[in-house]
């Protein structure tokens, strides 16, 4: 696949366009919908053979689930408090 240009700013660009058309979709679930149903869409409509369609769905699905758990693997590094650490602390044994 090729490198996208992936920004909060497109993110949230594509979210008010949604929510223009229906209102629910300020619901950042509801939007996430909304664009699961246009990829559908798009590879449905897209003229080829339907084993192909079906491949494609399997890699957009995977890359779909690769960002996600990117996502929130940073969110959880930027939550976790800098400068600490955390572990099991043991006593030495002198």
């Amino acid at each position: 696949m090729d490198q996208l240009k992936l920004s909060k700013e497109l993110i949230e660009n594509i979210q008010r366009i949604l929510v223009d058309a229906d209102e629910r979709a300020v619901n950042p679930l509801m939007a996430g919908q909304y664009l699961a149903a246009i990829l559908g869409f798009i590879v449905g409509n897209h003229n080829l053979p339907s084993g192909e369609k079906n491949e494609i769905m399997n890699e957009l699905v995977a890359f779909t689930k690769y960002v996600y758990e990117d996502v929130i693997r940073q969110r959880e590094n930027t939550m976790r408090p800098q400068g600490e650490a955390f572990g099991i602390w043991k006593p030495d044994d002198h």
